[in-house]
């Protein structure tokens, strides 16, 4: 009799064993969000919808060459003219594009610059191989900078963002300039994935 108690017990620690891991991993997919916390599907914010932009021409200065926007990824960073902020951030786009590794032919670096400066932009990138410039007539600058502006009270180059730009001129994400590089590098990893174009 004593015997039988005994092999019961073992029968049921031994289905309770098997049984506890997914009652418990049943209740945490059902009854917290856990889960959903620690796995976020992008580090940004979300532009929606995503707004048309138009075919612009680009300029790389060190290589003196000419580019155009759609056709790749597009990180871009807005200022009036490249001070130190500015500076600090062509730094962390070029730190994301070479974390980029074998994608970093489908991403390019771009840098909008609104005002009228007399800035020498090939010294200025020395340390900057590959960063381009967004060409424009002053007549455009203010409908462009328009598109950067997230809502009626956002001032693009007051809040030192960066943004996504997908390779048919959508402009999709936005980035806080306290962002960890690493998010923008795992969005653009995951966005590059699932999309074949650019």
């Amino acid at each position: 009799m004593e015997e039988k108690k005994k092999n019961k017990l073992t029968i049921i620690l031994i289905v309770i064993a098997f049984l506890s891991p997914v009652i418990i991993s049943w209740w945490y997919l059902n009854f917290t969000d856990v889960l959903t916390e620690g796995d976020k599907s992008n580090h940004g914010e979300l532009i929606s919808p995503p707004r048309q932009i138009a075919d612009l021409e680009l300029l790389e200065p060190i290589a003196n060459k000419d580019y155009q926007l759609h056709g790749k990824w597009s990180m871009i960073y807005v200022a009036d003219t490249c001070d130190e902020v500015c500076i600090n951030n062509l730094h962390r786009m070029r730190q994301i594009h070479i974390a980029m590794d074998k994608h970093s032919l489908r991403v390019q670096r771009v840098l909008f610059l609104t005002g009228d400066s007399n800035q020498n932009l090939t010294s200025l990138f020395a340390d900057y191989a590959g960063q381009r410039v967004i060409k424009k007539d002053n007549a455009g600058i203010n409908n462009l900078l328009q598109n950067f502006q997230l809502n009626e009270t956002d001032d693009p180059l007051a809040t030192h963002r960066l943004y996504i730009i997908d390779p048919l001129g959508n402009l999709m994400m936005s980035y806080p300039p306290d962002v960890n590089p690493r998010g923008i590098m795992k969005d653009l990893k995951k966005l590059l994935k699932s999309s074949r174009i650019g």
